[in-house]
């Protein structure tokens, strides 16, 4: 990690103490919007896209991926990416790629309201603060930011990993299936049978 990588993380667990010490319950500072209380995924509200995120690492091939999954308001498959990368990153980074494929993504198809979800915490704590992070994990950080400028109606939203389980299999098949679009057609199914399931919720 580079010494600002290592400074932003330690503010990081610095704001987690001081809340802690200023609530005296739970040691984790959560960014505006996320939803701690949530063990699974659950539908969003009329008109709004909701679109999870994740990231993936494959070190054996020096690669990464990361995916994303995007569903109406009544939990249907709408549409779903992958993108596959070289290189040797840590989780943060894969995570924080898959965040500013999907920002890229909204932007083209010209979604209107949709709420981002990734069960990494630096990235949205990262994305939300206004710190200047000089480093190729900053850059990164400072896309997404002016990507999120530009896209009014999104938000990004910090979740537990058993709500990202779509993404999650979807970031994982990133290798087999590298840098794909993926509709109701052609959807694989292992990605289609969670979708099913948590459409009930």
């Amino acid at each position: 990690m580079s010494a600002a990588e290592v400074i932003l993380l330690a503010r990081v667990v610095l704001n987690q103490w001081r809340n802690a010490q200023q609530r005296r319950m739970g040691s984790l500072l959560v960014p505006t919007g996320s939803r701690m209380d949530l063990e699974h995924w659950v539908k969003s509200v009329m008109r709004k896209i909701k679109v999870n995120v994740d990231g993936a690492i494959f070190a054996n091939d020096s690669r990464f991926g990361a995916a994303g999954v995007a569903r109406d308001h009544q939990g249907r498959f709408i549409e779903g990416f992958t993108v596959s990368r070289e290189g040797c990153v840590d989780s943060a980074m894969a995570e924080l790629v898959g965040v500013k494929e999907a920002l890229s993504w909204i932007k083209r198809k010209q979604w209107g309201s949709v709420v981002v979800e990734t069960d990494s915490l630096v990235v949205v704590q990262a994305i939300q603060s206004m710190v200047n992070i000089p480093s190729p994990f900053g850059l990164q950080v400072a896309a997404c930011r002016s990507l999120m400028a530009d896209l009014s109606l999104v938000t990004i939203n910090f979740v537990k990993r058993s709500v990202n389980k779509a993404a999650h299999c979807l970031a994982r098949s990133s290798c087999l299936y590298p840098d794909r679009i993926f509709s109701e057609d052609n959807v694989p199914a292992d990605l289609l049978s969670i979708v099913m399931v948590e459409s009930s919720y």
